[in-house]
């Protein structure tokens, strides 16, 4: 079964990957638009890639082309829009990536989107060439974005859709999903997918199923891995989760990605000496081997064929990077598992009975910063002091988990044979980091965290981290219970009479306006979004991150 995926698509070369130091300059407006830090506190905003890795920017090898789904308008491409609407039911084909369907844009939001376009590209022209400093607070003085072209932008690829419950004791589920880049092309995949169908005659005879995977891969140093994770972690979740039914039942798995499966599982099982959940035992599993596809298995069909014109679409997705975070809800046991892997963040709106919102973070934070991270690091790697530098690992990547990044898995003497052609084809990151002795130093093995849902747990926020520079964990939840509230068709309790409004529908497009609309003091003004949506990549890097959310309301009437 393949993943329904969303990504931002853009035909224009990648943006910078650099974070700077905030900048305490003030707009016209009196409230200050942050800037990105460059230095290793994950919560200042620091970025993935150290700045020395920066200077060498990411971008698409000579040789290969982006699978686009569909062809999208010179328009939407430079504003990192793609207009189309996507609603996915489980009795769609599910053997093949669903192919969301292009929508007809409005002219009022055309005509607002090709004016973005014209602003953008002037203030390029501005930009480029000026030195650092002042291209910094140059882009601080552009002119701001209308309310219009603001409204256009943020609407242009959100998405709704409701999925039934699998029986009369199960969950209702509600998703929200939106996206708004800064990178060019975005390097942030979305995808969900229906868990345990395997045919679409199981998907006529089953229009409903308990359980769903929701997920978000937030790429680095390029878009490619990011990207076959989003088709290709589904699938393989749904075999491991029949794999490991089929041991638990004693039975064999005639599959070949099952008996892969079947080894890692037994693997880990040997090396933890504890009786695994399936769940977190599949998520685990599927984790471990789809990295290790990307890695290995992709360098060694490389050196199986010896085709050079294989080696970008084989060894692509093995020198970018994602992290990697996945919700499995099931709505029948009421229950939520998540995996995840990097930085990217699940949270757990929780409605009080006084009626006070509570935010349950549902996963963790896997950097520098994170004390067992880094305990962990420096027990597998002994006697290196420069595993975690300046919090980053080996001092360039902020995760120390994550798919892909074969510059820190890879064996020296493969680094060695490949990464001169490699980076001579384009992939600016296919360099060895300094101090590279006992690799592998970063893996893609998933924290895992379960949650028994109650009564009380009302939603759940899954992000890329460029929300979480904005926002913090509180300000996330209060957000998305402002709207939860508001809105009538989502929250029974609000009733038709309810006094409260908000300006967007989706709660995805209202938390993402909330986290642009605010400044570095935590002040909210609508001038602020309006100047940061102004200022076009690769310059808006600097300012902010790519915003990916989805949102899942927990529905039980």
């Amino acid at each position: 079964m393949a993943a329904n995926s969303i990504r931002k698509r853009q035909t224009l070369r990648g943006g910078e990957q650099r974070r700077y130091q905030s900048s305490d300059s003030k707009s016209s407006s009196g409230s200050e638009i942050k800037a990105s830090s460059d230095g290793s506190n994950k919560s200042s905003g620091s970025g993935k890639l150290s700045t020395k890795e920066a200077n060498t920017e990411a971008s698409s090898a000579g040789g290969t082309r982006r699978s686009l789904t569909f062809a999208i308008g010179g328009v939407l491409t430079l504003l990192g829009v793609a207009g189309y609407t996507f609603f996915r039911q489980p009795t769609v084909d599910i053997h093949s990536a669903a192919t969301p369907s292009t929508s007809i844009l409005s002219s009022p939001t055309q005509t607002a989107l090709e004016s973005v376009s014209t602003k953008r590209i002037e203030a390029k022209k501005k930009l480029d060439g000026l030195p650092s400093k002042e291209r910094r607070e140059e882009a601080k003085k552009l002119g701001m974005l209308t309310e219009e072209e603001v409204d256009a932008i943020l609407h242009a690829k959100e998405n709704s859709w409701h999925l039934a419950p699998s029986s009369s004791n199960a969950l209702g589920l509600r998703v929200d999903t939106n996206q708004v880049s800064s990178n060019d092309p975005i390097e942030d995949y979305l995808a969900w997918s229906p868990l345990g169908i395997f045919s679409e005659v199981e998907a006529d005879k089953s229009p409903s199923v308990p359980r769903y995977m929701f997920s978000v891969f937030d790429g680095h140093a390029g878009y490619m891995c990011a990207e076959q994770l989003s088709l290709r972690l589904a699938p393989m979740l749904n075999e491991s989760l029949d794999v490991v039914s089929k041991l638990v039942n004693q039975e064999s798995s005639t599959s070949e990605i099952g008996k892969e499966l079947v080894s890692t599982v037994k693997q880990l099982k040997r090396d933890s000496g504890i009786e695994w959940d399936q769940i977190p035992l599949a998520l685990t599993a599927t984790f471990i081997r789809m990295d290790y596809e990307l890695v290995h298995g992709a360098l060694a069909e490389f050196r199986k064929l010896q085709k050079m014109s294989t080696i970008d679409k084989l060894l692509g997705p093995a020198v970018s990077g994602s992290c990697g975070i996945v919700a499995v809800v099931d709505t029948e046991a009421k229950e939520v598992v998540v995996g995840n892997t990097g930085d990217s963040r699940a949270l757990l709106g929780v409605r009080l009975k006084d009626g006070r919102w509570k935010a349950v973070r549902l996963s963790e934070d896997q950097t520098g910063s994170n004390q067992k991270e880094l305990e962990r690091m420096m027990r597998e790697h002994p006697g290196e002091p420069s595993v975690i530098s300046r919090g980053r690992v080996l001092g360039a990547l902020m995760p120390t988990r994550a798919f892909g990044d074969c510059r820190y898995k890879w064996p020296l003497e493969a680094q060695q044979d490949l990464f001169p052609v490699l980076y001579s084809r384009g992939h600016r990151y296919a360099t060895t980091p300094s101090n590279y002795n006992t690799p592998p130093y970063v893996t893609a093995k998933p924290v895992i965290v379960k949650h028994q849902l109650s009564e009380n747990d009302k939603f759940i926020v899954i992000a890329s981290d460029g929300l979480y520079d904005q926002l913090s964990d509180e300000e996330v939840i209060d957000s998305v219970a402002q709207w939860y509230e508001a809105r009538s068709d989502v929250n029974k309790d609000a009733g038709s009479d309810s006094t409260l409004t908000t300006q967007d529908s989706n709660g995805a497009t209202h938390l993402i306006r909330a986290a642009l609309s605010t400044d570095r003091l935590g002040r909210r003004s609508d001038s602020v979004i309006r100047r940061l949506l102004a200022i076009p990549p690769p310059h808006s890097r600097r300012f902010r991150d790519d915003i990916s959310v989805t949102i899942v309301t927990l529905n039980r009437d």
